[in-house]
């Protein structure tokens, strides 16, 4: 199963104020119908693993700079239980961002061949009109198969931002483009450009279906054949 979504607060010691906040957004979610891992921590905690951490506001500029990264919720007041509500809220829009890494419709078939560049910035314009990237993204893209080609074999590549360019993404998405007649990649003959951009683990369920579904070339021909895109949504996002 893909993994839940989880939240962690952090107080001085983990023990007092970030207890309480857990147990009442625990008993929050139950009632909002949404299922998500709640726990605390102290701010001493230096590996903190969270969707969504929620803090003393005295914390909050330590924790923006911990984990730049990662949305941070501040409050000031733990009884408060209107913070709980904007803490589901926002819960609820980062599952509906997830649930959108990858749409049917930033899935395209039979399209007509380009060249490398043409590709990957045909690719990056659709993560970027999607909402997942800036358009500097685009950029990165384009260094990273220079200095690195991503060529995955099996006809496919996975043009993806250099590290630096990482700032460029707003959230993790997915988008697909498949060439019936090959592009030719670097010497490589590549029929499907997956344009990737990635934060956190939004978006690996997609590349582990990926790495199984094209993991045999005689499967990848079937999906070229076919130029079906409901074909490929489904086979990409089922859960493991």
């Amino acid at each position: 199963m893909i993994k839940k979504f989880n939240i962690v607060f952090v107080c001085d010691a983990g023990m007092g104020s970030s207890a309480l906040g857990a147990s009442l957004l625990r008993r929050k979610c139950k009632e909002s119908g949404i299922d998500i891992v709640v726990k605390n921590t102290s701010i001493d905690n230096d590996n903190i693993s969270a969707d969504l951490i929620v803090s003393h506001i005295n914390f909050e500029s330590i924790l923006r700079k911990k984990y730049p990264k990662t949305p941070i919720y501040p409050i000031e007041d733990f009884m408060d239980r209107k913070n709980y509500d904007k803490v589901v809220e926002i819960m609820q829009n980062l599952q509906k961002n997830k649930s959108n890494i990858l749409n049917k419709s930033n899935i395209r078939v039979g399209c007509d061949v380009e060249t490398v560049e043409e590709a990957i910035r045909s690719v990056g314009q659709m993560l970027v009109d999607g909402g997942y990237v800036e358009s500097e993204y685009i950029q990165g893209m384009l260094e990273r198969d220079a200095s690195l080609s991503v060529y995955m074999g099996n006809a496919l590549s996975i043009p993806h931002g250099e590290f630096e360019y990482k700032k460029f993404i707003k959230h993790s998405g997915v988008v697909i483009k498949v060439y019936p007649q090959a592009i030719d990649w670097h010497g490589e003959k590549v029929h499907l450009v997956l344009g990737l951009a990635g934060i956190g683990e939004d978006h690996i369920n997609i590349l582990s279906n990926l790495a199984t579904v094209f993991s045999e070339m005689s499967d990848v021909e079937k999906i070229v054949k076919n130029q079906d895109a409901n074909e490929i949504y489904d086979l990409l996002t089922a859960e493991e």
